[in-house]
């Protein structure tokens, strides 16, 4: 998959805020990806509960908005646990 790098850099990311934050579970994730992105809520949530089971499970709600930024891009709109 093309985005898998992407992917990988997103899960990173949340990772981090949540440690800086204190954050124990993410109830609601927000990210902006390029237009030409595959990433979607289920392959990110797929992606983030792999990784961090216990960060990211059923209780969290994730929407992607696509804008028109750089390719291999995203941005953590919002990260709320």
């Amino acid at each position: 998959m093309h985005d898998t790098i992407l992917l990988n850099k997103i899960s990173e990311a949340v990772s981090q805020v949540c440690e800086a934050s204190n954050i124990i579970k993410v109830n609601r994730l927000a990210v902006v990806v390029n237009h030409r992105s595959h990433v979607d809520e289920h392959n990110l949530y797929e992606h983030l509960h792999c990784e961090h089971e216990k960060l990211i499970g059923l209780w969290t709600e994730i929407k992607i908005d696509k804008e028109d930024i750089q390719e291999q891009t995203a941005i953590l709109h919002s990260n709320q646990g």
